[in-house]
């Protein structure tokens, strides 16, 4: 899976952003899987939680946010002057695909 700067290894978990790997968690690893193959798309918090944590959303539950903020620092913020991860307030959140991408 490809998206902009980063490429997301399936066969053996590997994630490189331009060209380097990044090392991250098992969780974190599910997570950006699923906003990768969805890039361009609002996924909600719901969806996330049931996809990469592996149970339901539960009221006052902000795992999934700490695991999308390590994402942030690990991926960096930003690609081609567009937000990487956009937080659709209320929702959930969604990749950005890169503006060349368009």
């Amino acid at each position: 899976v490809s998206v902009g700067d980063i490429i997301l290894g399936t066969h053996n978990r590997s994630v490189k952003r331009n060209g380097i790997l990044v090392e991250l968690t098992s969780v974190e690893f599910t997570l950006l899987e699923v906003l990768l193959r969805q890039a361009g798309q609002v996924i909600s918090r719901e969806e996330l939680v049931e996809k990469a944590l592996g149970r339901r959303l539960s009221a006052y539950d902000r795992s999934i946010d700490v695991h999308v903020s390590a994402l942030r620092k690990k991926l960096g913020h930003q690609y081609e002057n567009t937000e990487r991860i956009k937080t659709i307030r209320g929702i959930g959140y969604l990749y950005a695909q890169p503006e060349s991408a368009n």
